[in-house]
């Protein structure tokens, strides 16, 4: 209540920013909003603190009145949030509380450990709830290997260009819900794209698991296991699960593309 009737005293919102970090040393009305650059806070933010492509610094002296969102980057710093904090580090998926923000005290292997459990549970429930779509995807990556990665490429080259867009012609509240509308429909092609090629994977590798571990559900359980603690490794990991997630989001708009009277007037690698 006290930073809403502060509000009217407060900085307007800086310009989203793309390339360049954006720095608050002010106290500023939100959204503060950074395009493949960091933000920086060491003061009173009343909004949303957005970073796409960076990471989000929170100094000690730092306060946001609202969520604290870095897509591709970490949210890190004893600053405090009274909204929600959400980091994708590297198109990962850690959710609010999985970030490393302000007095979080997990190492990096807690935290490798509790993004695998979410995406265990997750992807479980989505096996589960949609079996015949994960089972598609799948079998659509099993053989359109590399026609889902160009698909995945394209599709985030697009993505990144439409937020851009959207960022630089409207700084409101709707072009901040909008911008996290964008950053949910990612997630979300994201999550399916990941469990799908866990099933792909989980599919090779049922001749050598024990019997018990065969089915549908527990092997892909495994693969994506799997898949989560090659993450974890310096350097390589990160390439592996880049990989991952382009592949199978490529996978998620090729079959959506399909069924869409768009995908005639793309070329034909995109929609086979």
């Amino acid at each position: 209540m006290t930073a809403l009737l502060l509000a009217g005293a407060l900085l307007a919102a800086p310009v989203p920013r793309l390339g360049t970090a954006v720095v608050v040393e002010r106290p500023t009305v939100g959204p503060v909003v950074a395009l493949l650059a960091d933000v920086h806070v060491s003061s009173d933010v009343v909004g949303d603190v957005i970073a796409l492509g960076g990471d989000v610094e929170l100094a000690p002296d730092a306060s946001v009145h609202g969520d604290v969102v870095a897509l591709g980057g970490r949210v890190t710093g004893p600053g405090k949030v009274t909204g929600r904090v959400a980091s994708a580090g590297g198109l990962g998926l850690l959710g609010s509380g999985g970030s490393e923000a302000s007095g979080g005290s997990l190492s990096a292997l807690g935290l490798g450990l509790l993004r695998a459990g979410v995406w265990l549970t997750l992807g479980s429930l989505m096996i589960l709830a949609v079996p015949r779509q994960v089972r598609a995807l799948g079998l659509r990556l099993a053989s359109e290997r590399i026609r889902s990665g160009v698909m995945g490429v394209l599709a985030l080259l697009v993505w990144l260009a439409v937020v851009i867009l959207a960022v630089a012609v409207t700084n409101s509240p709707l072009g901040v819900a909008c911008l996290l509308l964008a950053v949910a429909v990612l997630l979300a092609a994201k999550l399916a794209g990941v469990v799908a090629v866990a099933w792909a994977v989980g599919g090779a590798m049922a001749r050598v698991l024990p019997v018990r571990l065969r089915g549908e559900l527990a092997r892909t359980g495994v693969s994506l296991f799997v898949l989560l603690l090659l993450a974890l490794v310096p350097v390589i990991g990160t390439a592996v699960w880049l990989l991952v997630n382009v592949v199978g989001i490529g996978a998620v708009v090729g079959a959506l593309l399909e069924r869409r009277p768009l995908a005639l007037v793309l070329p034909s690698f995109a929609t086979r």
